[in-house]
């Protein structure tokens, strides 16, 4: 189902976004200093704040529907429903946040909170074409889409080395991204155009029934899409507040030394599997499915995060400098984290095939947020290999609970084929 050029694409894809981010936070770091590297961060949190609501909602269920539909028509009024409503999403989010944001914004100005917003908004567009090509198996095309994105990061981290204030980076992101969305909006209104002219009038019930179906999808981008940037927020400030901020940049270090490996996994679920689970969910075909997903993904990620382990002071030194290092008790929990992290996502993406919205949303609060309020029940005497601790133990409950969840869906489809969430 997926060919060995899927799969390069789809590795390409992820490498590509990984190099982009590392390479411009290089060159903030370099031209610029940490104030303006935390800085950008933040504005990216609230980039992905607006936008990862209809990714991870709206757009995951384009995907996932997208891959069971086989007629042509059909599939240019269900990709019409997803753009308008995973724009709608995200501009009611933007709407209802971006006060919010502003509120605790420190020392960011609100033009900025707003230009941050906007590009959030505007990267709907061509997401909503990656997750169309995605369920399409089309991890070719996506491959180019990415390339094309990569020149924001690319344009942006050129405008920093030339001396570049925050406000015109910000600037410089929105219309790179502007100037992508409108191409793409226009060949997503060719695309659908076609059928909108051979069905008239009676493209409406269809696309309205999809419109519904997709609706299903928005309480999960709600949940992930919300519910995981402000309890990073909480984490980061619990762990200040019980320790220091140096120990949090050693453990924000030490995170982002293992998202080579956590966002490689979570792209290979996405990118190669989750078409394919859906395409088989309530077959005899699923199970092997996930079987081929679990070898996949989590053997090479126990490995990488080994060496990663082994090699911790290296990793960090290089990424960062040599002042960023932590214990060994504390990486080695953390990675075993990592890698249960990981784990809780193969069952995660298996419930997402099974359209068990519910489930994920209440699930949802198992992950992230249990974590943020372990630290905050456990805040006294905090150190650096507790926090870790902590970190293990939320995942180990996030995957007990995503297991048992599938295994529970799988029954119940076995029992009614007709039942969905």
């Amino acid at each position: 189902m997926t060919s060995i050029g899927s799969v390069f694409a789809a590795f390409g894809i992820i490498l590509i976004d990984l190099a982009g981010r590392a390479g411009l936070d290089k060159v903030l770091a370099i031209a610029g200093d940490p104030t303006m590297v935390a800085k950008w961060a933040q504005l990216q949190s609230i980039v992905e704040l607006v936008s990862a609501v209809s990714l991870a909602g709206v757009l995951q269920g384009l995907t996932v529907l997208i891959s069971k539909v086989n007629d042509f028509r059909e599939e240019r009024r269900l990709l019409r429903s997803a753009l308008k409503l995973g724009i709608l999403t995200s501009l009611v989010v933007t709407i209802v946040l971006i006060p919010v944001v502003e509120y605790f914004r420190g020392g960011i100005k609100p033009d900025l909170i707003l230009l941050a917003a906007l590009s959030g908004c505007i990267a709907v567009i061509p997401a909503t074409l990656n997750a169309y090509w995605l369920g399409k198996h089309w991890q070719h095309r996506m491959l180019g889409l990415a390339l094309l994105s990569s020149l924001v990061l690319i344009l942006v981290a050129a405008s920093a080395w030339f001396g570049f204030s925050l406000r015109r980076l910000m600037l410089v992101q929105v219309l790179v991204l502007a100037i992508i969305g409108i191409a793409i909006w226009r060949y997503l209104n060719q695309l659908t155009s076609l059928e909108l002219s051979l069905t008239g009038n009676r493209q409406s019930t269809g696309e309205t029934r999809y419109f519904n179906e997709l609706v299903n999808f928005v309480p999960v981008g709600l949940a992930i899409g919300i519910m995981s940037p402000i309890s990073m927020l909480l984490i980061r400030a619990i762990l200040a507040d019980s320790i220091s901020w140096s120990d949090v940049g050693f453990l924000q270090a030490l995170w982002r030394s293992t998202e080579w490996v956590t966002a490689t996994a979570a792209g290979v679920l996405s990118l190669i599997f989750l078409p394919r689970l859906s395409a088989t969910y309530g077959s005899a075909h699923f199970k092997q499915e996930m079987l081929n997903a679990g070898i996949a993904v989590l053997i090479p990620a126990a490995c990488l995060l080994m060496l990663i382990y082994l090699n911790q002071r290296l990793f960090l030194a290089t990424l960062y400098d040599t002042r960023f290092a932590v214990s060994d008790m504390t990486a080695a929990l953390f990675m075993m984290g990592s890698w249960i992290r990981i784990a809780s996502w193969l069952f995660l993406f298996g419930l997402f095939a099974a359209h068990r919205t519910r489930i994920i949303i209440f699930g949802e609060v198992l992950s992230l947020p249990l974590y943020a309020m372990l630290l905050w029940l456990f805040a006294e005497g905090m150190t650096l290999e507790r926090s870790a601790m902590l970190y293990l133990i939320s995942y180990l409950v996030y995957l007990g609970f995503n297991a048992i969840s599938l295994l529970y869906s799988l029954r119940l489809t076995n029992c009614n084929p007709n039942d969905t969430d």
